[in-house]
């Protein structure tokens, strides 16, 4: 790893594993697992929650070591790493049903010489993500529990896309390593043009300004300035805020730092393409379009925490809620600006 870089998260490995567009050397073969499937290996974090969302989690027999949400996944049997599978392990546990990322193409081969049923899913996407949920419902006699789960991503997408109607989408980077060599910010990487989170962008109503065919491009500290973002999305999932805020300031001629529409985004489930991203998209929605007047809970709030009192409160996030502010200097004077931890 490049000196400077900040180490990379489980969640964020997930993210920059995603792929441009999922292409195989080889077309994947059909999975010939039974309907009904009463022992599961779940290889993906994103898989693993899919599956206690859909209630199977007593017929979840292995895991990753990178599942650890819900808690009770972490308890599981631990067969696999990100990439690396305990055929051993595996093989213990008797699965009658192996799930796995539809781009971990050398793992599926490995099980299917073993003779182990497994069913490769697409997960690039937030549409691959509903239909893959719909395969899961359909092959573990789980369809009414998939029907809802797929009814609740519809609600989210529907809430976003009212936020964003008639507005202008502002331009965003989405930034998920942050380069601090020189003592100050040198280099982001950012989400491209393909993948989970570029979709995200486009669905909460943003212009990504790093759209293109790299899925994860090298931003310079030039081009940053160069893109002007109006808003900056910063995944750093158990990272430092503080370190965060001084990186941000040093760019301060940027319109996303000079209007304080820095947000960073803390949650690990943020950077987990499974059936939270739908909470993810409302922290998106709420960065883009969000209105400061809505200061009163509403039905769709999520969990933060008050950083004047330290508790965890109920609420909407708006500019007035963020909980590190800095200021940077732009050409019209001091001016105050925040970033905002989005929980």
């Amino acid at each position: 790893m490049p000196k400077g870089f900040f180490p990379v998260v489980p969640g964020l490995l997930l993210l920059l594993a995603l792929p441009a567009h999922m292409a195989l050397e080889r077309p994947l073969r059909p999975a010939s697992a039974p309907d009904g499937a009463r022992r599961i290996v779940s290889l993906a974090p994103g898989i693993t929650e899919t599956l206690y969302a859909l209630k199977l989690g007593p017929r979840i027999v292995g895991v990753t070591r990178y599942c650890l949400y819900p808690p009770e996944a972490a308890l599981k049997p631990r067969v696999a790493g990100f990439s690396d599978v305990n055929l051993e392990a595996v093989l213990r546990v008797r699965p009658d049903l192996v799930l796995l990322p539809e781009d971990k193409r050398d793992n599926l081969l490995r099980l299917e010489t073993l003779g182990l049923p497994a069913l490769p899913l697409d997960v690039s996407s937030p549409s691959a993500l509903a239909a893959s949920v719909e395969r899961i419902g359909k092959i573990t006699g789980r369809k009414a529990e998939a029907e809802a789960l797929r009814a609740e991503f519809r609600s989210g997408l529907e809430a976003a896309a009212a936020r964003a109607a008639g507005k202008t989408p502002p331009r965003v980077l989405f930034s998920v390593m942050r380069d601090i060599r020189g003592g100050g910010l040198s280099e982001v990487i950012a989400v491209g043009g393909d993948g989970f989170y570029s979709e995200l962008i486009t669905l909460a109503g943003g212009d990504n300004v790093c759209a293109g065919h790299v899925a994860f491009p090298r931003i310079s500290r030039e081009a940053l300035i160069f893109f002007d973002p109006e808003v900056i999305i910063d995944a750093l999932p158990g990272g430092d805020a503080e370190q965060a805020r001084r990186d941000w300031e040093s760019l301060s001629s940027v319109s996303a730092v000079k209007t304080g529409r820095v947000f960073l985004l803390t949650d690990p489930a943020d950077t987990i393409p499974g059936p939270r991203f739908i909470r993810t998209l409302d922290k998106l929605s709420r960065a883009f379009h969000g209105d400061d007047r809505e200061a009163v809970p509403r039905a769709d709030a999520f969990n933060r925490t008050d950083a004047r009192k330290g508790q965890s409160v109920r609420g909407a996030v708006t500019r007035a809620d963020l909980s590190v502010s800095f200021r940077a200097k732009s050409g019209r004077g001091l001016t105050e600006s925040r970033a905002s931890v989005i929980r």
